[in-house]
């Protein structure tokens, strides 16, 4: 009698085991599951996570080397089916340039006239981005943006209300981060999901930092009599001075990018966002080497500070 229940025990694990569908990759793994559809991109498997719920998961075709489907019976009505990708993760990182057009526009003064002050609207961008997929299509995440730029040079700088001027050796450099959420949502090109567009829409927190350092270049004259006659001669002094200027305010981002899979989970491309930012209050520090300090707190701007901006990048999207 044991002889006869543990052959049928192993006839029914057979029997099983054979209704089952099965996917081949093209890594080599073997997929024991039910296959629910299969559309021109992708087939859509459930595998039983225990009695009465299975998980939902998308295979596409580039990654399947060949499939066989048994079962005819269709899924349970109990069993419940998430569309989660396998690899929900979305990582991002973008590397390239920026650029503010408004930004020496509404600083003013010598930054508007001067053309050398162009250089400093122009710098280095940094973005990274982590999304959690919730569909194959449409994430959730969180984004981080850098940049910098600067400039120096020997300019002009006149001495108080007088009409004396000496030369000044300035130097510049202003930092822009930016933390906050966003969304991502995707679209594929190609049957085989090579190709795709991403576009990211976000808001959070912008910070903004100025440091400056410059030293100005002062003469001064002297007299000494000799021998019935006056001579003259000249001293020179260095002051030194350092200014600091920080603010906050919120920041929004939109960006684009196309992508071509180049392996399994990495993706590169190229991108292109903007960024709108637009700082009214800043606070300030300024010393220099004679003893001279300023501090300023919640200055309110009459002409706010456009950090608006235009990135462009190379693209490098992992998918975990």
């Amino acid at each position: 009698m044991r002889k006869i229940l543990f052959l049928s025990f192993i006839l029914l694990v057979q029997l099983t085991l054979s209704a089952q569908d099965k996917i081949i990759t093209t890594s080599g793994d073997t997929i024991f599951c039910r296959i629910v559809s299969v559309s021109d991109n992708h087939l859509v498997y459930e595998q039983q996570a225990d009695k009465k719920h299975a998980s939902g998961k998308t295979i596409s075709f580039g990654d399947v080397a060949e499939y066989s489907r048994v079962s005819t019976v269709p899924p349970s009505k109990e069993i419940s089916s998430s569309r989660t990708p396998e690899q929900p993760w979305l990582l991002s990182l973008h590397v390239g340039g920026a650029h503010l057009p408004w930004l020496l526009e509404s600083m003013g003064g010598e930054y508007a006239e001067n053309d050398d002050y162009k250089k400093y609207a122009k710098g280095f961008a940094l973005n990274a981005n982590a999304y959690y997929l919730v569909t194959q299509h449409v994430g959730f995440g969180i984004q981080y943006s850098f940049f910098t730029s600067g400039h120096k040079g020997i300019y002009p700088t006149r001495m108080g209300q007088s009409y004396v001027y000496s030369n000044s050796d300035i130097r510049e450099r202003q930092y822009i981060n930016y933390a906050g959420i966003s969304a991502i949502f995707r679209q594929f090109l190609d049957k085989g999901k090579k190709f795709s567009l991403s576009e990211t829409l976000g808001g959070g927190l912008l910070l903004y930092r100025s440091e400056s350092q410059s030293k100005i270049f002062i003469p001064n004259d002297h007299y000494f009599f000799v021998n019935s006659q006056y001579y003259n001669y000249n001293l020179f002094t260095y002051i030194s001075q350092n200014a600091l200027t920080t603010g906050d305010t919120f920041g929004a981002t939109f960006g684009i990018s196309a992508e071509y899979k180049i392996l399994p989970c990495l993706s590169a491309g190229i991108g292109g966002s903007f960024m709108y930012g637009s700082l009214s209050k800043i606070s300030g520090k300024y010393e220099n080497s004679m003893g001279s300090q300023n501090r300023t707190t919640g200055h309110k701007l009459k002409t706010p500070f456009k950090l608006s901006r235009i990135d462009y990048s190379l693209v490098l999207r992992f998918n975990l």
